[in-house]
């Protein structure tokens, strides 16, 4: 994976994990229901502001849900050792190395195109192609964050910027929250969790329901 990472600039070919052969007939079956050209989802993705998409999400879900933060933020839980690792190569559960894994190997310009290539998205609560193009576009700039694997239902990324204080990673965690709210309210249960488990972490997870 590394060796295909520093290549990369090279080749002209994004290496990211994929899993087993089930989460590579998911990711399969899914890119089926989206026809939209990868380049018009890039290119609608560059006129996304995703903070705006963010906010608009949020908006949302007050007026017609009366979401109030105060039931999710949480408090502060202190520092968090175990940040977690990139995870697509290992079973779930057992954390044992799967026997077989695939590597997909994308001709994109950049990371974040990754999704729009894939026309990954779209289904449940899973944001479609050019929201997860925008917001990695911005967390990339922000913080060096780097898809390193897609699979049916899960996202991973390396990052090389990560906030180092609370406030920063509150702001982000809010962020990641309404990309993906999953990893709260089926993972680690508030917000404050979340934005522990960013501070200082080389490493974000996203799952979808």
């Amino acid at each position: 994976m590394n060796e295909h990472r520093s290549r990369y600039p090279a080749s002209g070919r994004y290496p990211f994990l994929i899993g087993d052969a089930e989460d590579l007939a998911r990711i399969e079956e899914a890119a089926r229901f989206y026809d939209q050209d990868p380049a018009e989802t890039i290119r609608i993705s560059l006129g996304l502001n995703p903070l705006e998409w963010i906010a608009g999400e949020r908006k949302f879900a007050e007026e017609d849900y009366g979401f109030s933060p105060d039931k999710i933020v949480g408090d502060w839980p202190g520092e968090i050792a175990e940040k977690g690792s990139i995870g697509l190569h290992k079973e779930v559960l057992s954390g044992k190395i799967k026997p077989e894994v695939y590597l997909g190997l994308a001709k994109i310009e950049k990371p974040w195109h990754l999704p729009a290539i894939l026309r990954y998205g779209g289904w449940n609560e899973c944001p479609g192609p050019e929201v997860h193009c925008a917001l990695h576009r911005e967390w990339q700039q922000r913080y060096g964050a780097e898809i390193t694997g897609m699979s049916g239902d899960i996202v991973e990324c390396a990052v090389t910027k990560p906030p180092t204080d609370r406030n920063a990673a509150t702001i982000l965690a809010w962020e990641q929250y309404w990309y993906c709210v999953d990893i709260v309210e089926q993972g680690c249960e508030t917000v404050s969790n979340l934005a522990a488990k960013l501070l200082n972490s080389l490493y974000w997870y996203f799952w979808w329901d």
